[in-house]
């Protein structure tokens, strides 16, 4: 592959993996509307399930975001690990197949938060959760300078 072409791969791999990221971005958004209209329309909101003890399932769902945090990251090595013969259209493939796993990964702890809201009327525990999946997005969002450094120690 010669360099303009090499360049051109990149960049449009690393386009559409920025795109999904901004998706999941906009769906946290949604996520965050979401909740403040039924905070606003319904409140007090104490959520839909009557469930007496919501303890143990809000740690089964913080355990759940914690799970798929710790996925993404054995993923992300997992998914962009050198094998022999990868060149370096592989290994733009495996950057942008990596950067959507992860993206979509990322948005695991806010849908849980939404969950976890809609049954429990817990704000709190919905922030909490959303700033993480944030916090994830930024982390895992493809940069172009990342993808050039990785290309290049590949060779």
């Amino acid at each position: 592959m010669d360099p303009g072409e090499k360049a051109e791969e990149l960049r449009r791999a690393r386009k559409t993996a920025a795109l999904i990221g901004v998706t999941v971005i906009v769906s946290l958004a949604i996520y965050l509307v979401i909740v403040e209209v039924i905070r606003s329309t319904l409140g007090p909101f104490t959520g839909f399930a009557r469930i007496r003890n919501m303890l143990p399932v809000r740690y089964l769902f913080y355990g759940a975001a914690v799970v798929g945090v710790i996925a993404a990251r054995l993923l992300q090595q997992v998914l962009l690990k050198a094998r022999p013969g990868d060149d370096e259209k592989t290994t733009i493939h495996k950057l942008s197949r990596t950067a959507i796993v992860t993206l979509t990964l990322s948005e695991l702890p806010a849908a849980l938060g939404l969950v976890l809201f809609l049954l429990s009327g817990l704000n709190r525990d919905f922030y909490i959760l959303l700033f993480v999946s944030l916090f994830l997005v930024f982390m895992y969002f493809p940069r172009l300078s990342s993808w050039k450094d990785w290309l290049a120690r590949r060779r």
